[in-house]
């Protein structure tokens, strides 16, 4: 959300960010978000004009907060993989952060009357970390890396993302760590080939 949001609207979200990510669009309950902020709930509508335009609100922000998150984890030094800090993250974040939670569940389960919107902001937020691993992986391999490599591993490396965002809503910890296991060994070799081409390019 804007640096203009007031104090009051940021209570209102940052209650509503709870009940949406519990409880989804359908099952969260307004009186519940103002009793949570501590408003009435007529109050609420001098904040927002709608559940819809508050849960599109909340969602701007989840966007703001888990692509600053997603940054900083790139912008990182890397202990092995370009983009391998962002996934070891995930499972501690979706655990911790209602906004991550919020932001996959509806991003995979959208209400159907706000579904363009959210899928458009969806695709904005992964373009992000496509933009973040891309930078990542160059300056890990170095100036010999030619730009369809860097395009197929980029594309590749979002797959392995939308994988484990799936392990995280769908079928839990097990199978994530499964699929992480498998990411690394996967990323490792592939920038391994790269590395080696690009050196010897």
């Amino acid at each position: 959300m804007s640096s203009t949001t007031t104090p009051a609207l940021r209570r209102v979200l940052n209650a509503a960010v709870v009940q949406f990510a519990r409880h989804g669009y359908e099952g969260a309950s307004l009186s519940r978000i103002a009793a949570d902020a501590g408003i009435r709930k007529a109050s609420l509508y001098s904040h927002v004009k709608s559940k819809d335009a508050l849960f599109l609100a909340v969602f701007e922000d989840a966007l703001e907060v888990e692509a600053r998150f997603a940054h900083e984890c790139f912008e990182a030094p890397e202990p092995t993989l370009p983009g391998l800090r962002y996934c070891e993250s995930l499972l501690a974040r979706y655990a911790d952060s209602d906004h991550f939670r919020f932001l996959l569940r509806t991003s995979y389960i959208p209400p159907e009357s706000l579904f363009h919107e959210l899928q458009e902001g969806y695709e904005g937020y992964m373009q992000q970390l496509l933009m973040d691993f891309t930078t990542a992986l160059r300056r890990h391999v170095g100036g010999g890396l030619a730009d369809q490599d860097a395009e197929v591993m980029g594309h590749a490396y979002m797959g392995l993302v939308d994988s484990l965002h799936v392990a995280l809503i769908y079928i839990g910890q097990e199978r994530f760590e499964a699929r992480l296991e498998a990411l690394e060994r996967l990323m490792n070799e592939s920038i391994e080939r790269l590395v080696a081409g690009a050196r010897h390019g």
